[in-house]
């Protein structure tokens, strides 16, 4: 009983620390994520200005911006976690020799709230494209 308290311990220590992984990652990379799509839209300022004179809609080019952040999100979210499943069944059958069981809610409510909020972060670099691409920018550059 005393072997099998301990290795439950272990066990809700691991789950501890895969949590508190990714919650620290989560902010990281939302940092990253809006970093990434303000240069994106920084660097193509002129272009987007363009297309926005020539009569492209707003609501248009937030689909741009959207598809290229969301695409890449939500494909190497899928990719990481079936490498963190992979990896934990190795783990789990090989190194503790128990068998793979599937996590607990807690996981799933921080995988989909990580993919919601950087959804999220992606909408919020609307208001941005809206201010870069009037008809001002195109004409001062």
């Amino acid at each position: 009983a005393d072997l099998v308290a301990q290795d439950n311990a272990q066990n809700n220590a691991y789950q501890q620390l895969a949590n508190v992984v990714i919650l620290v990652s989560l902010p990281i990379a939302g940092c990253t994520l809006a970093a990434g799509i303000a240069a994106g839209l920084a660097d193509r300022k002129r272009p987007f200005s363009l297309l926005r004179l020539t009569g492209a809609r707003l609501a248009t080019l937030r689909r741009v911006v959207a598809l290229e952040g969301a695409v890449p999100l939500l494909a190497v979210a899928a990719v990481a976690i079936g490498t963190g499943f992979g990896a934990a069944a190795l783990y789990a059958t090989e190194a503790q020799n128990h068998p793979m069981v599937a996590p607990g809610v807690e996981y799933y409510l921080l995988t989909a709230g990580g993919i919601v909020v950087s959804l999220g972060i992606i909408a919020a670099t609307f208001p941005l494209l809206a201010r870069i691409t009037g008809p001002e920018v195109a004409r001062n550059e």
